[in-house]
């Protein structure tokens, strides 16, 4: 698992064991409405788009569908993730989300994919609902002492 996907489950952990979150959210005149519980549209598109990056070695939709800004750190990072798995013509079989939400949606696909070759693919995909779309957690962020130089 990836230290950025590590993080990330560290942090959904530390939510859940104190940290909950409030069954209302206020709205404009400073009342209370139940907060929806049907997570946003969108999250299985994000894993398809995440598939057809991969499959079309496309360094470029791998940064839209992780929501990475398209910087040096993120391009090296980016070409890693295609080398290791792209090009594989990846078909999806199924790919059932379990959605938790912890201020913004997050979820975690059960990807199951097939090669073009036949041979299986199993993964753990990380999703979060940030910023009104769907985006597949792929991206270890620098620290702010990287991110300074330039």
């Amino acid at each position: 698992m990836s230290r950025g996907r590590t993080f990330v489950a560290a942090i959904a952990l530390l939510l859940t064991a104190g940290c909950g979150f409030a069954d209302a959210e206020a709205t404009s005149d400073g009342s209370e409405r139940p907060r929806s519980s049907t997570p946003p549209s969108g999250a299985p598109d994000a894993i398809k788009r995440y598939v057809k990056s991969l499959n079309d070695r496309d360094v470029n939709a791998l940064l839209d569908v992780g929501d990475a800004p398209d910087k040096p750190w993120s391009r090296k990072q980016a070409d890693k993730i295609i080398r290791a798995k792209g090009g594989k013509g990846l078909t999806i079989m199924k790919a059932p989300i379990r959605y938790e939400r912890m201020g913004d949606y997050m979820g975690r696909a059960a990807l199951t994919a097939s090669t073009s070759a036949g041979s299986p693919l199993r993964e753990t995909v990380d999703l979060i609902y940030e910023k009104s779309h769907w985006h597949v957690v792929l991206f270890e962020w620098p620290s702010g002492k990287e991110t300074s130089k330039s």
